[in-house]
């Protein structure tokens, strides 16, 4: 109703054009502002720090994880990326699943477990991991059955080039030891 009072308020001071008028010419005015366009949801996600340490925490050995990377990927369209942090650090300190979350994995029941890794992503993560290393060879393969639950295969370039990723490779080794 405000909307309309100031749209009302700013029309020609001559009071002679009509409504109908208004309307029809209003776009092709040069004085009046474009609408406002926005962004497709799908050209948005969350930087991959977030993501990982999102998916670490929520699927945390719960047999959650086709869920969470559904949730991960509602996150972006549902929950502002700064509160994202809030939810994970809740999660984690406190073993309980925020309300907002709890919603988005509602949604997400019976989604499936991603994909597995392809040949190459596997390859790319094994000699990234074991670093030329042939003693790390066990580890960095019993590893992978966890990084697989929480880097998603199209994220995976960014988490081997990141350094300030948690949970990182060694994070993710020591789940093995």
């Amino acid at each position: 109703m405000a909307g309309l009072s100031f749209l009302s308020a700013c029309s020609s001071s001559n009071g002679e054009t009509s409504l109908s008028e208004s309307t029809t010419t209003f776009y092709g005015n040069p004085g009046t502002l474009p609408p406002i366009s926005t962004a497709p949801t799908s050209a948005f996600t969350l930087d991959v720090q977030t993501t990982i340490a999102f998916l670490d925490s929520c699927i945390s050995d719960s047999g959650l994880v086709g869920p969470c990377h559904c949730a991960s990927e509602l996150l972006v369209s549902n929950v502002d990326v700064n509160d994202v942090q809030g939810l994970e650090d809740r999660m984690s300190a406190f073993n309980e699943f925020p309300i907002e979350l709890a919603g988005l994995l509602a949604e997400c029941r019976g989604a499936p477990r991603p994909a597995a890794w392809s040949a190459p992503s596997l390859a790319s993560y094994l000699t990234v991991c074991m670093q030329g290393s042939s003693r790390l060879d066990d580890l960095c393969r019993c590893s992978v059955s966890r990084a697989v639950d929480v880097i998603p295969e199209q994220r995976l370039a960014e988490f081997l080039e990141a350094e300030t990723i948690r949970p990182d490779m060694v994070d993710l080794i020591n789940t093995c030891l």
